[in-house]
């Protein structure tokens, strides 16, 4: 019965988002009365937290381990920042793999919730992968050069984690997701590497 309640919450989740699921259409999507859900779960929160803290702890760990890297790497080659760039690539998309439904809540439908910042969380990450491929590569170390190089960064990888998005809301098939991340992603490397290469 857990697991009912829990495979019609991800389907109310992802569909109406955290702030809007009904835990009466929960109950009635899994075959019980709204009162019987709460003999398993104690709230709407605890739904979305045994659902989403699996794929959340992944996230935790991904983000850790990049900053590891990040603040061990002080290489100047551009080959080596790429491929630091593309185990980020892999990463990502080990994840989507993993756990998409899952993620698209934390990233797409987590409003009102305590996940509701996962979004800007990987953005921030991102940036800061973008920000320091940047300032290491980059010949000129003027201020405006830098505060320059910090916008590209910022909008590169808010465009990247909303393409992200905007891919797990529209796809549900796995292979698909995986395929379409990869080449968002590869796609944009491709031009950071371009860009590196001329700074």
């Amino acid at each position: 019965m857990k697991k009912n309640i829990l495979r019609s919450a991800l389907l109310e989740f992802k569909q109406h988002g955290y702030r809007d699921a009904s835990m009466r259409q929960i109950a009635h999507t899994a075959g019980i009365t709204p009162g019987n859900i709460y003999r398993y779960f104690a709230s709407k929160e605890a739904i979305l937290h045994e659902l989403i803290q699996p794929t959340y702890e992944r996230f935790v760990g991904y983000v850790l381990e990049i900053r590891r890297d990040m603040d061990n790497t002080h290489t100047k080659e551009a080959d080596s920042s790429m491929i630091y760039l593309h185990k980020i690539q892999g990463t990502i998309v080990k994840l989507f793999n993993q756990s998409s439904p899952e993620l698209s809540i934390l990233l797409n439908r987590s409003e009102g919730s305590k996940y509701e910042n996962v979004k800007q969380e990987l953005t921030t990450v991102i940036f800061s992968i973008l920000e320091k491929a940047f300032h290491t590569f980059q010949n000129s170390g003027s201020a405006r050069r830098q505060e320059e190089e910090n916008q590209a960064a910022r909008m590169i990888a808010a465009t990247i984690v909303e393409g992200m998005c905007i891919i797990l809301r529209d796809y549900e098939d796995g292979d698909t997701i995986e395929r379409l991340v990869d080449e968002l992603i590869r796609i944009y490397f491709a031009g950071i590497g371009d860009k590196i290469n001329r700074s």
